[in-house]
């Protein structure tokens, strides 16, 4: 076959895209396929440039099904080779990629919400945390882009006024073909295989977080309206997914956008190996962080009270916000619950703040069957009946987490049985191992007693007014771990500790945050602790 123009290679790979198209591939690949430059086509081999590193990872996992499309679009064996990863400037006010040629070329589904009319004044000037009140509604696997029906009406009005809005970005003209550098800025890290997974597409939908999955959504695709954006929910139940979505889609569809995803524990890291350095590294830092179009930190709660990490975590947000960069956070609480200074906590409350909720009976049932069909799909082994499924979802806790570990330890189980079937008494004795433990929590007294028999101290002195080093540290780590690992308030933990009072308990968790941030062993000793907890 002779060489052909990048027009008509661009004609024969959109031809591949539509026939995944109509076979249900996932968005994900669509969408990333339309950000993928065809070059030319020589002896039968596609020639393409991509957007980034991730997106070749994620192409070559894909390219059994690619090669099969293109084949199929070419009428002959057609492979495809990667020429380098290339990256297109697309404009500022079109956030949503498009693919780079002159020809019209279909819209890729989610597409982008073109500025609309400010939030109505209760949703723009204060966190919104939306209460779902229509019946569940699920999607296993949801269209980036479709449309869900919101049951407040302010909501319904804006969306109503970002739909009327829209506009198609208009195709975007070849950018000069240039080879991928390594990413300037050393906070932007290649995703890692066990996270490239976290998307939108594998994101399980149903009132209990559709909310957070619409503005997740809205941030990912370049939309201003939720800034800061502030998802909280328990443990478990999809927040750092969502998080890793959003990364994920601007890692394919937009990688010029630096985006950096962080543990808040990192983050923190980050700022205590700067100020153990000289001035100039925290000014690299410093100038490192605020290089960056969007921030998602994770689980803020855990450096609520390390004063020094939180002074430079705002110091970051506020250079960000100040410039128009996209700042999104995730807790176990809202902001006005996490216990940080009340500056801090308003400051973060002026953004859009948004709740993930336990899931209903209802919803676990539609998770175990999610999951139980995606590993079949997998091929992990195993056979489970409906009415299993059912009675899985009436003895699961509300881990999603542990929901879908669940569901693959019940499929082993059953390949041991004779007939490969499980009886009630094995789901339910599966059930009670996983949750009985997780049901009951970790107790004040469990944390007391581990900390007494690691720092040989009595629980009469752990709970004295004695101030000593060898007593008072104990009990500052006792104190930290309870507020960390326990739903008890700090009135509860302090009469545990011998009736201390509200002030004494904030001032120990401050204390132990505070050493954290500069004892880099104290920090591991602590953090040890805590994992054999089961706070990891």
């Amino acid at each position: 076959m002779d060489v052909l123009q990048a027009s008509d290679a661009r004609l024969l790979w959109e031809d591949a895209r539509s026939i995944l198209q109509s076979q249900g591939a996932t968005e994900q690949l669509l969408n990333l396929m339309a950000s993928c430059n065809p070059l030319a086509l020589e002896d039968s081999q596609l020639q393409l440039s991509i957007p980034s590193s991730f997106a070749n990872r994620l192409l070559e996992r894909e390219r059994d099904q690619v090669e099969k499309a293109l084949s199929q679009a070419a009428f002959e064996p057609t492979t495809f080779m990667i020429a380098g990863a290339q990256a297109s400037s697309p404009a500022p006010s079109a956030p949503e990629p498009t693919v780079n040629t002159a020809a019209a070329q279909p819209q890729p589904t989610f597409t982008p919400a073109a500025t609309p009319s400010p939030l109505p004044q209760t949703l723009a000037s204060s966190p919104a945390t939306l209460q779902p009140e229509a019946p569940s509604k699920f999607k296993a696997n949801p269209s980036f882009g479709a449309q869900t029906s919101m049951t407040m009406e302010q909501w319904q009005a804006y969306q109503r006024q970002a739909s009327v809005a829209e506009t198609p970005a208009p195709p975007q003209p070849a950018a000069a073909q240039v080879t991928e550098a390594a990413p300037k800025n050393p906070l932007v890290e290649i995703v890692a295989e066990k996270d490239a997974t976290l998307t939108f597409d594998t994101f399980v939908e149903a009132e209990e977080n559709r909310y957070a999955l619409q503005a997740a959504k809205q941030v990912a695709n370049g939309s201003p309206q939720y800034n800061p954006l502030f998802i909280h929910g328990s443990s478990g139940l999809g927040k750092t997914h969502l998080l890793r979505a959003i990364q994920n889609y601007i890692a394919v569809n937009d990688p010029s956008r630096q985006c950096v995803y962080r543990i808040a524990t990192d983050f923190r890291d980050d700022y205590v190996k700067a100020m153990q350095g000289d001035r100039s590294v925290k000014d690299a830092l410093t100038r490192n962080y605020q290089n960056i179009d969007v921030l998602i930190l994770d689980d803020i709660q855990h450096i609520a009270n390390a004063q020094g990490t939180m002074e430079f975590f705002f110091d970051t947000f506020n250079y960000l916000m100040s410039n128009g960069k996209q700042v999104i956070l995730a807790a176990d609480v809202p902001p006005a619950e996490i216990g940080m200074d009340e500056r801090y906590s308003s400051r973060m409350s002026q953004g859009f703040s948004v709740a993930i909720h336990t899931p209903t009976l209802e919803f676990k049932r539609v998770l175990i069957e999610t999951f139980y069909e995606r590993m079949h799909a997998e091929g992990i082994p195993g056979t489970l009946t409906r009415d299993d499924l059912t009675l899985m979802a009436d003895r699961a806790g509300g881990n999603i987490r542990s929901i879908r570990a669940f569901v693959q330890d019940c499929l082993l189980r059953s390949t041991h049985q004779e007939n490969g079937r499980l009886e009630p008494a094995d789901i339910m004795a599966a059930a009670a191992e996983r949750w009985s433990r997780e049901g009951l929590h970790i107790s004040i007294e469990d944390i007391q007693s581990l900390v007494q028999s690691t720092y040989s101290v009595s629980r009469q002195d752990l709970v004295s007014n004695k101030r000593n080093k060898e007593i008072a540290q104990p009990r500052h780590i006792a104190i930290w771990l309870s507020r960390e690992l326990t739903d008890s308030t700090l009135q509860e933990i302090g009469r545990h500790f011998g009736g201390r009072t509200h002030a004494t308990v904030k001032h120990s968790i401050a204390w132990v945050e505070e050493t954290m941030e500069t004892d880099r062993l104290f920090q591991d000793r602590v953090n040890r602790l805590r994992d054999r907890l089961g706070g990891s």
